[in-house]
Parts: C-alpha cells; structure tokens; sequence
C-alpha cells in the first residue's frame, strides 16, 4: 500500500515498501529551511504519522549540503511591525518551526537522518529530533544564530536535549562549526562515513535493522521515552506495564513469541523496502 501524500515543491519524496525518503529540495539555496518548506515538511510528517505501512522516515538534502539553516529573507520579508491586534509574522514563522521540530521528535515511525555538507541552526534542530543520524565526516554542525543578534529560539531544547546543556552553550557563545567526526564523539552521530558511497551502505544497514523491528513497539517505545522525566515514574511503569501485557495476548508481542519459538522470522521482517 502507497500512503497519500502531500503535493510538494521544496521537497522531494520517495516511499519504498516500509520506508519514506524525504529529500530537502532547495540545493541553489543550500537546501535552506524557507517558511514554504517548512510548511511542507509539516504537512507530510502529520500526513505520514497516522499510516503505519510507513515505519521509518529518512531525511536528507539535496545537492552538496543537508540544510543552511532558517530562510533569513522569510524574516527581513516580515520584519515590518504588525498592525494593532494583527497576528505578528515574525513569531508566526519562528514558532511553526518549533511546532515541526516537536512533530519530528514525537513521530511514532523511526527517523534516520543522512548528512552531508553543512547543518546549520534549523537544519542542525532537525537532525537533533532523529532517531539515528548517518552523516560522513566532512559534515559540519553550528549554531550560527547569535551571529546575527539572534537566540537559537526554537533548536535550542533539542540541541540541548541531544547533546546536553553544557555543549549547546559553547555552541552557541562561540559560533564554532564542528564537524563529523566531532559530533561521533559527542553522541549525535551514529555512524560516521568516509564519504558518500560508504553512508548509503550504512543507511541501507539500519533499514535492514529497522525492518527487523515491529513497528507497533518501536511506536510504544519512543512513546515511553518521550515521557520519561514528564509523567511520575510510577505512571510510566503503569503504562509499559500494560502494554507488554496487551501485545503479549494480541498483538506484535504474540507475534515476536510465536516467531521466537517457532524459530522462524516475524511477519513484520517480510515487508517490501
């Protein structure tokens, strides 16, 4: 089954079986993170939460860099005052992006992020909301925000979330772009390539990986993940607790047992992709 998607013109999008590539589609502009585009890009992570034929979502750019960052003409374009009462663009267009970062970090389907060439500010938020980040060596990192006056407003919680809070802010106190190899030691990067050839093969690997999965638990996983530290412990323990107990007696759970004992592969590892 082929989930419907969204009409895109700034992104570019591929589903094969079990998986989604989304491709940042604005190499002239170093794949920048432009209102329109991110508007799509919102579009299709809501449209492709709710079909589970889809397990896992891969992003990546086109051209020689994964993403500049935020679209800065989007805001010289609004930096006019609003009208008395008037919604203020500026907010608008910084806040969506926090809304789509959050949508990227809470999505029920594995994210894989492949990158090369530069990440910056929203392209950096974006990789810091993935699940496993593929990226080569060369690629480098930054947080170039306070350069232009500005707070990294809206990638600040999932930098600082990813990476830890001490790391953010030298980021942001300094600007530095590091690169790939740098980003491996710090725990963002999963698996650090030599170059282009050897980064498919590794994103080819992790599909492999992630097909293996059910993707009803890896749903209830990240679910659980993404409370612990906001709901009681206790509650979370609650809920894990159930859910085990249901997908053991009908669901994914009985599956994997019945596969286990049968020493066969569960029905999930079958689909196309």
């Amino acid at each position: 089954m082929t989930t419907t998607l969204p009409e895109c013109t700034w992104l570019t999008l591929r589903q094969e079986g079990f998986h989604l590539t989304i491709t940042l589609n604005r190499p002239d502009a170093r794949n920048a993170m432009s209102a329109a585009m991110a508007l799509e890009l919102a579009d299709v992570f809501n449209a492709v939460s709710t079909h589970r034929e889809i397990a896992a979502i891969v992003l990546r750019g086109a051209g020689k860099h994964f993403c500049a960052g935020g679209d800065l003409k989007d805001m010289t374009d609004a930096i006019d005052p609003p009208p008395p009462g008037a919604p203020d663009p500026l907010y608008e267009v910084n806040r969506r992006f926090g809304d789509l970062l959050t949508m990227v970090d809470r999505v029920p389907q594995a994210v894989v992020a492949v990158v090369h060439g530069a990440a910056r500010g929203g392209g950096f938020g974006l990789i810091c909301a993935a699940d496993v980040v593929i990226a080569q060596k060369d690629s480098t990192y930054a947080m170039p925000e306070t350069g232009f006056g500005l707070p990294g407003a809206q990638i600040i919680p999932f930098v600082s979330q990813r990476l830890g809070a001490h790391y953010a802010r030298r980021l942001v106190v300094t600007g530095d772009a590091v690169d790939g190899t740098e980003m491996h030691r710090a725990g963002l990067v999963s698996h650090l390539c030599d170059d282009e050839e050897q980064a498919e093969a590794a994103l080819r690997a992790v599909l492999d990986q992630i097909k293996g999965r059910s993707p009803t638990a890896i749903a209830q996983s990240k679910a659980l993940i993404g409370k612990v530290g906001q709901v009681p412990l206790s509650l979370l323990l609650d809920e894990g607790g159930r859910l085990v107990a249901e997908g053991t007696r009908d669901g994914d759970g009985r599956e994997g047992l019945n596969a286990f004992f049968d020493k066969r592969k569960p029905s999930w590892t079958q689909r196309e992709g």
